[in-house]
C-alpha cells in the first residue's frame, strides 16, 4: 500500500477508532455497574437466607436476625396503670371494628386473665438502660427495592401484666421474657438471636461494598405496619434518635404478660456512588484515548517521515542524488574495499562539481551506476509515474495531445531496466499532463 493510501486510511481509522473505544468503554462501564450491583445484592441476600421463619404464624416483622441492645438491667420508673377502657385501640383497620366479638375475643385473650397492669415508664419520655431491662435490635433483608433494602428496628417491654394469684416481680417477669426469646425453642426469635449477631451482619454488609455501591442510610421514613402506635413511647436507638413506638405482641408465663413494644423501622438503601462511575469511566476514557493516540502517532510518524524524505528525493537534482547514494558511509555496512574506495573517489569529485556541469555529473552517473552497482530511479516512483501516464486515463473525455504524451512518456517506463536520463525525459513529459 502506498504511503499516501496509508496515511488516508489512518486518518479516517483514527476519529473511528476513538469514537469506538468511548462507546466500548461506556459499554463496559454500563456492564460492570450492573454486575456490581448484583454482586452487592446477592451477597447481602446470602447473609440473610435464614432469616424466614417457614411454616410460622408470624408476620413479617417477625422475620430477621436479633441481637442485644442492652439486658439485665433494673427495671425502675414502672407505675401500675388501669386496663384499657375501650376495644378500638386493638387495632388500626377500622373495618374490625364491625367484629365486635373478634374484638372482644381478642381483648380477654390480651387482659382477661391479668389481675394488673403496669407500664414501664421512661424518664423524660425515652427509655434508658436503666428503667426497661433490655432492648433488642432487629435487622431484616425485604431483598426488594435498592431504597429499602435493609430494614432495621428496636424491641423493647413497655408493659407488664401480672396474673392471677402470681406473685412474680416486674424485674422477674422483664428478664422471663428476654430469657425466653433467646433460649425457648418456641420463641419466634430462636437460632436467629444471639449477642453480637447483628454488629456481625453489619461488619459482613460493610465489606459487600464495592468500586461502586455500598449500604447507606435511607432518608425515607420508615415503614408503620407493625401494630398500633404506642402514646409517649419514643425508644432511642444506639444514635440517641427517638422513634415512634408500635404494638409488638407479647411474651407470656403461667405467671405473667410482658408486652413488647417495636420503633418504627429505619431503612437502609443500596446506595450508587456516581462519583466514583464517573471517575471509573473518565479515567478509562483518558488512558485509552491517550493509549491509542500513542500508537496512532507511532504508526503515524515513520510514515510521515518516509513520505517527507520521498518528496524531497523527487525534487532531487541529479547532483543531489548521486552524492546520497554515493556517499561512502552507505558502502561501509556492507564492506567491500574497492566499492569503498570507488564511492570515496565519486563522492570526493562530486562535493567539489558545479552543479551546471551536466557532462561531468553524466559521466560520474555512470560510474555509480556501472562500478557502484546503484540504480538512480527510485522504483516506487516509477510506480506511480507509470499510473499517472497510463494512456487509457484520458481516453474518457478523449485528449488526443494527452494520449500523445502520456503513450510516450508510458513506453519509456515500461522498459525492463529504466536509466536516468529516460527517467528524465518521463518525468518531463508527465509535467506537461498537468
Amino acid at each position: 500500500m502506498r504511503r499516501k493510501k496509508k496515511i488516508k486510511w489512518l486518518l479516517l481509522a483514527w476519529p473511528v477508532t476513538l469514537v469506538c473505544a468511548t462507546l466500548c468503554i461506556l459499554k463496559y462501564i454500563e456492564i460492570k455497574t450492573d454486575r456490581l450491583h448484583d454482586d452487592i445484592r446477592d451477597n447481602i441476600m446470602s447473609l440473610f437466607k435464614d432469616q424466614t421463619i417457614h411454616n410460622s404464624p408470624y408476620n413479617e416483622s417477625y422475620c430477621g436476625f436479633f441481637d442485644v441492645v442492652f439486658y439485665n438491667y433494673p427495671v425502675l420508673h414502672y407505675k401500675k396503670i388501669n386496663f384499657p377502657k375501650s376495644f378500638s385501640h386493638l387495632t388500626s383497620r377500622p373495618i374490625e371494628l364491625n367484629n365486635q366479638d373478634k374484638i372482644i375475643d381478642n381483648f380477654k385473650k390480651t387482659y382477661g386473665d391479668l389481675s394488673s397492669l403496669y407500664a414501664l415508664n421512661w424518664k423524660d419520655g425515652l427509655p434508658t438502660n436503666n428503667n426497661v431491662g433490655w432492648c433488642l435490635v432487629r435487622l431484616f433483608c425485604t431483598g426488594g427495592n435498592d431504597d429499602e433494602f435493609l430494614v432495621q428496628n428496636y424491641l423493647f417491654p413497655y408493659q407488664v401484666g401480672l396474673k392471677r394469684g402470681s406473685h412474680t416481680s416486674i424485674q422477674e417477669a422483664v428478664d422471663g421474657a428476654l430469657q425466653f426469646y433467646g433460649t425457648n425453642t418456641l420463641s419466634p426469635y430462636y437460632e436467629r438471636f444471639r449477642k453480637g449477631l447483628v454488629k456481625e451482619l453489619w461488619s459482613k454488609i460493610n465489606d459487600s461494598r464495592n468500586e461502586y455501591f455500598m449500604i447507606s442510610r435511607s432518608d425515607l421514613p420508615g415503614r408503620m405496619f407493625l401494630g398500633n402506635p404506642i402514646p409517649g413511647a419514643k425508644p432511642l436507638d444506639n444514635n440517641n434518635e427517638a422513634y415512634e413506638a408500635f404494638e409488638h405482641g407479647w411474651m407470656q408465663s403461667y405467671f405473667y404478660r410482658v408486652f413488647v413494644a417495636s420503633s418504627q423501622e429505619e431503612k437502609y438503601m443500596i446506595f450508587k456512588d456516581e462519583t466514583a462511575i464517573n471517575s471509573d469511566r473518565n479515567n478509562l476514557l483518558m488512558w485509552w484515548l491517550i493509549g491509542l493516540t500513542i500508537v496512532f502517532w507511532s504508526i503515524m510518524t515513520p510514515i510521515l517521515v518516509s513520505q517527507k524524505k520521498e518528496n524531497k528525493r523527487k525534487k532531487e537534482t541529479l547532483k543531489e542524488r548521486l552524492c546520497r547514494l554515493c556517499n561512502p558511509k552507505e558502502f561501509v555496512s556492507n564492506y567491500d574495499k574497492e566499492r569503498l574506495d570507488t564511492a570515496n573517489e565519486i563522492y570526493n569529485l562530486l562535493i567539489n562539481l558545479d552543479e551546471d556541469n551536466q557532462d561531468e555529473l553524466s559521466i560520474l552517473a555512470n560510474r555509480a551506476v556501472n562500478e557502484l552497482d546503484i540504480s538512480l530511479v527510485d522504483e516506487s516512483e516509477i510506480e506511480e509515474m507509470r499510473k499517472k501516464a497510463n494512456p487509457s486515463k484520458y481516453m474518457e473525455p478523449y485528449d488526443a495531445e494527452k494520449v500523445r504524451i502520456s503513450n510516450e512518456a508510458y513506453s519509456l517506463l515500461k522498459q525492463d531496466s529504466i536509466n536516468y536520463e529516460d527517467y528524465l525525459k518521463a518525468k518531463s513529459l508527465l509535467s506537461k499532463l498537468i
